[in-house]
């Protein structure tokens, strides 16, 4: 018997076609399962936190910043990050969630924003950036690679135009 599988448009998929079709929903149900696990156990490390206020705090920071990256202060990733927003003579704020008081109830909540648990985060201009390789808008060091880092952080208020890059 072969395998069907009707889709959102009204065709049917048959055989291998259906097989390969049906399996990014299970690919997707388990990713879900993983990411909710890494925020559950990011809300563990935080503690006992005022969830409300602190998504609000977290909200606030990333809309009235020019720049602001979350970081854990050993992460290779986010030294990397910094590097590059330093060498570009960026103004930015940093936020070590393993050291600042609070710090990991706002990775927990920022994990709610962004869809993300890992570090660094970065926004400029309210914008999420992505982190150091990846996500938001593609990270830093992609952006910074492809020429679109300095004109976000410009338009941002986080670079001068006039700075040396």
């Amino acid at each position: 018997m072969l395998a069907t599988l009707p889709t959102a448009n009204g065709f049917v998929l048959h055989g291998a076609l259906a097989k390969h079709a049906a399996a990014p929903r299970s690919l997707t149900v388990e990713l879900n399962f993983f990411n909710d696990l890494k925020r559950g156990i990011d809300k563990l490390q935080a503690g006992s936190y005022d969830e409300a206020a602190v998504k609000a705090e977290v909200e606030r920071e990333i809309a009235r910043k020019p720049c602001i990256m979350y970081s854990l202060s050993s992460c290779p990733f986010c030294k990397q990050a910094k590097g590059i927003l330093s060498g570009m003579g960026a103004v930015y704020t940093i936020v070590e969630v393993d050291v600042d008081e609070g710090g990991m109830a706002k990775k927990a909540e920022l994990a709610g924003i962004i869809d993300r648990t890992s570090l660094p985060a970065v926004f400029a201009g309210g914008s999420f950036l992505g982190g150091c390789n990846d996500g938001g808008l593609g990270g830093i060091a992609t952006l910074h690679k492809k020429g679109e880092l300095a004109p976000l952080l410009i338009k941002s208020g986080a670079l001068s135009a006039t700075q040396r890059i």
